[in-house]
């Protein structure tokens, strides 16, 4: 008798795609065998509601509409720690965070060229369990470059040379500005409002900010930088591994729905976020929970202006080996 893949125990490596078109669905099988998954296929999301129970699955791909209706519909019928990646048509940032709300959905990508690509990335990271490196968001053979810092002065040179790199490979000054902005946030969020002693309290939470300038971070942050021929990427990385997917939505959240004027002062570090959200094209956040955390984020070369197309949260599930691999660099 033939078994029901809907039921049937699946291992990592299996993947649900679900999508309602015929054409979207191929696509999304594409990308999940690209990322070395394989893909098992249901057209349309109402094929899901003749499982029996929660579906067997640890990672789904699902593209639709992207009302969080249809979000719902799938996540309630898959098991607690399975994760979904969902395609959406191109839409604004305050679209991304109730989707992203859902617990089971830590990646949401636009369903176009691009999406389909991060797609596959997201799958070979499901698969491998490896998680941390730029590289993967860049073709084979990318240079790319890398500096280490530990304070203020450091971060001002790190910023100076990324940007240097970028005029010298020909980026617009405009996404040039773009860059300046997330490279200056995320290091300033990485030396200054990552770190915490030994009981787990701010280092900086009460240092002035003046004072903050003059003191070194406890640990190296590492910053990597590369461009390709349509457009540049940067990853900033702490070895503390606080940041989690809670904490962006609500600084997202708080600041897309402010009635006052958003200033650094009031939202400090949330802030920060939430520009580095509206300047990428691409944002994903791989955390190894007290050890790492590490923010890639995109750029595309010919505008300053374009929206952002994936936000993505991976976490480790904890590991010696996972925690050298977040460590290293």
């Amino acid at each position: 008798m033939e078994t029901n893949p809907l039921t049937a125990a699946a291992p990592t490596q299996r993947i649900l795609a679900i999508a309602d078109d015929p054409t979207t669905l191929k696509r999304l099988a594409d990308a999940i065998q690209a990322g070395g998954g394989s893909p098992v296929l249901v057209r349309g999301a109402k094929m899901l509601d003749q499982a029996p129970g929660p579906l067997p699955f640890r990672f789904a791909v699902f593209a639709w509409d992207g009302t969080p209706e249809g979000l719902q519909h799938v996540t309630s019928t898959m098991r607690a720690g399975a994760q979904l990646v969902g395609g959406t048509p191109p839409t604004k940032l305050a679209a991304f965070t109730p989707l992203l709300a859902d617990p089971r959905c830590n990646h949401v990508l636009t369903a176009d060229d691009n999406g389909f690509h991060m797609t596959s990335v997201t799958v070979q990271k499901f698969v491998t369990g490896d998680l941390f490196g730029i590289e993967k968001y860049l073709p084979e053979g990318t240079p790319v470059h890398l500096t280490r810092l530990r304070e203020y002065k450091g971060r001002t040179a790190a910023i100076d040379e990324v940007l240097g790199y970028a005029e010298k490979v020909g980026v617009r000054r405009q996404v040039r500005s773009a860059i300046g902005q997330v490279c200056e946030e995320l290091l300033m969020n990485a030396l200054y409002d990552a770190p915490v002693d030994e009981h787990g309290n701010a280092i900086f939470a009460e240092v002035e900010i003046k004072a903050r300038l003059e003191q070194l971070s406890p640990r190296p942050v590492s910053i990597r930088y590369a461009a390709t021929e349509t457009g540049f990427a940067v990853s900033v990385r702490d070895r503390f591994g606080r940041l989690d997917k809670a904490t962006v939505l609500r600084y997202i959240d708080k600041c897309l729905h402010s009635s006052q004027q958003i200033d650094r002062k009031t939202y400090g570090a949330g802030l920060g976020i939430y520009l580095i959200a509206n300047a990428a094209t691409q944002f994903v956040l791989n955390v190894a929970p007290g050890m790492a955390t590490e923010v890639v984020c995109t750029f595309d070369r010919k505008s300053a202006r374009a929206s952002l197309r994936a936000l993505s949260v991976f976490v480790y599930p904890g590991g010696e080996a996972q925690k050298q691999q977040a460590q290293a660099g």
